[in-house]
């Protein structure tokens, strides 16, 4: 229902395709703060999701349904902001830089079966996800791989000790469901049940329907304190599958479901309404170019020229229907890192000067044809993604705008599946493509613009080297969270003014809602912010 299928690889999935994982567009409704007066007791919310999860492991299975519904049975070690920062959670206090950090573990918390989420157990998790053997999705993004933890349980302490330094390693822990022990001494049994210490526990698990989460009424240690014995918190939560987009709106219109994420044209008919809504901004669209040798888009100059010859504003319209706006950067909400690295280096919108760069370069054409240098043509194989109609759309705009530059356009419209292998993996030849790298770590982003190539082993998809970035992001990695941003965000501006990669437009992330009030945080629908409404 409404998923962004435009290549987006999130924190959490990378080449997996999580939708977790975005600078904010709140939508300005607000959340769950609204007097205990208009708040109903012992009542059910009913939230949709456009697939079945399988696997419920939340540290085996990564899909984002399956995480989606995790957060109510799991906690976190921290948990990430709208801002980037992190905020306590599980773990109450940390100190540390480098290969090393130190985790005090809040007193107190428990599990669904009544067993301690302790510093041994928090450890226990941390150790599981970081042995790169043990199977884990999570492995070298909410962990670092290699990453070991051993427990003092008199301190209630967890020291953690790094292979090498993570500058992100909080906010990458904040991805982290914590499992309790009996879910580490038997991850079958997490198949189909919840084994965790959240606010919720999975009470019936119908595959392909629905699954019935159940409140927990002795937790207390959500987000700022959240209790839930909170006045007007649903007595159970039921996710029931709806796979349709537009069935999902109808839903909502009726109040045959109360929440759901949705994107896309049938959300102009739920703000029409006035809805509820609340959450932020995601990559929509991004332009990159493959840097091969051989290739007219190993030169700068040429892929520059190509970017200024499309008025991005534009764009930004037709990528997302009419319902985005132009990006300001590579991340999406919660971005670690603000700023704006595309005004000050993105190519400006002028066909005529990127005709003379071509011309500069030594692609030239004769009475107004095809351009060509040495007598080759300047050929670019537009690859994209035909699942969508507002890719297709940003494919054909691209394509009219460079035919008119006197560039040979080969349009190829593939599945999304079919898109990925072909640029992550190295299985297809390409000279241009549209994707959204959706993520709000920079460090993330690393392996894609710098290091081996798919034929390689790696994915770095575009074969780039530059200079700028690489020397930029190895300043930043000596730097622990924020301190860094500076240099993250220079290697990100070095990115886009080389033309390596344009981000195009922003779309919204939004959670609607019928019936219920909610606070959606660092993208993620907040358990504890539930309220059912009279």
């Amino acid at each position: 229902m409404g998923r962004n299928r435009a290549a987006t690889i999130s924190v959490l999935t990378l080449c997996t395709t999580l939708a977790l994982a975005g600078c904010s567009n709140d939508s300005g409704n607000g959340g769950a703060s609204s007097g205990g007066g208009d708040f109903a007791e012992g009542g059910t919310l009913t939230i949709a999701i456009d697939s079945d999860p399988g696997s419920l492991d939340p540290q085996r299975n990564v899909d984002g349904v399956n995480l989606t519904m995790g957060v109510f049975a799991y906690d976190n070690p921290v948990k990430l902001l709208d801002s980037g920062d992190v905020a306590p959670s599980v773990v109450e206090s940390w100190t540390g830089s480098g290969t090393s950090y130190t985790l005090t573990v809040r007193k107190g918390v428990t599990c669904a079966d009544g067993s301690a989420m302790d510093a041994k157990t928090v450890a226990d998790n941390i150790n599981y996800v970081g042995d790169p053997d043990a199977g884990s999705g999570m492995t070298g993004v909410a962990v670092p791989s290699g990453a070991k933890a051993t427990a003092d349980a008199a301190a209630g302490t967890v020291t953690v000790t790094l292979k090498e330094g993570a500058p992100f390693f909080l906010q990458n822990l904040a991805e982290l469901p914590l499992v309790c022990a009996a879910g580490i001494g038997n991850r079958d049994a997490m198949k189909a049940t919840t084994v965790g210490s959240g606010p919720f526990v999975l009470s019936k698990a119908q595959p392909g329907n629905s699954y019935e989460y159940t409140l927990r009424k002795d937790y207390a240690w959500g987000p700022d304190g959240a209790k839930t014995d909170a006045k007007g918190m649903p007595a159970k939560v039921v996710f029931k599958l709806v796979k349709s987009a537009t069935t999902t709106a109808n839903l909502l219109l009726s109040k045959g479901v109360n929440i759901s994420y949705l994107s896309g044209p049938d959300t102009q008919r739920l703000a029409a309404r006035k809805m509820f809504s609340d959450g932020g901004s995601i990559i929509k669209l991004e332009l990159t170019f493959n840097q091969a040798a051989g290739l007219p888009t190993a030169d700068v100059a040429v892929r520059r020229a190509l970017v200024s010859a499309l008025d991005m504003k534009e764009l930004a319209k037709v990528s997302t229907g009419g319902l985005g706006e132009q990006a300001n950067g590579l991340l999406t909400d919660p971005k670690i890192c603000a700023g704006d690295t595309v005004t000050p280096n993105l190519p400006a919108f002028d066909p005529a000067a990127a005709a003379s760069a071509l011309d500069a370069a030594g692609w030239t054409a004769a009475g107004g044809g095809v351009r060509s240098k040495g007598g080759k043509p300047l050929t670019v194989s537009l690859i994209y993604d035909n699942e969508d109609t507002t890719n297709a759309a940003t494919a054909e705009y691209i394509d009219a705008k460079w035919k008119a530059l006197g560039v040979d356009v080969k349009l190829n419209g593939q599945t999304f599946d079919e898109k990925s292998d072909v640029v992550f993996g190295g299985k297809g030849p390409w000279t241009a493509t549209l994707i959204g790298l959706g993520v709000s770590n920079p460090a993330t982003l690393i392996p894609f613009f710098s290091g081996p190539t798919p034929a390689d082993g790696g994915v770095n998809y575009g074969t780039m080297h530059n200079k700028v970035y690489d020397e930029s992001i190895a300043a930043a990695q000596g730097k622990a969270g924020t301190a860094g941003c500076d240099d993250w965000n220079r290697a990100e501006s070095a990115l886009i003014k080389d033309a390596d990669i344009v981000p195009i437009s922003v779309s919204p992330y939004l959670y609607w809602g019928t019936g219920a009030k909610f606070d959606v945080v660092a993208r993620i629908l907040e358990p504890t912010s539930l309220r059912v409404l009279r």
